[in-house]
């Protein structure tokens, strides 16, 4: 399964790119917790998640084709 995946600001550090990039992945169908447990990244971490631009819920299911923004917990005052 392949998706176009793009990570904001800190989260870029697990990333190929800093930019949209291709995330492939063996599984027929995996769901947004297992894509960031894929990638490595803390759920603590994560303020929300976009799939073809529409806020998804953690256990959404991936089918590839898709594009997914990850986007980092701000923190600040």
């Amino acid at each position: 399964m392949i998706i176009q995946l793009k990570l904001q600001g800190p989260l870029q550090k697990y990333g190929k790119s800093a930019g949209m990039f291709e995330y492939e992945t063996a599984a027929k169908t995996c769901s947004l917790d297992e894509l960031l447990q894929d990638l490595g990244i803390p759920a603590s971490s994560v303020s929300f998640i976009t799939v073809n631009g529409l806020k998804k819920e953690w256990h959404c299911l991936l089918k590839g084709g898709e594009t997914v923004v990850i986007y980092p917990r701000v923190a600040g005052g």
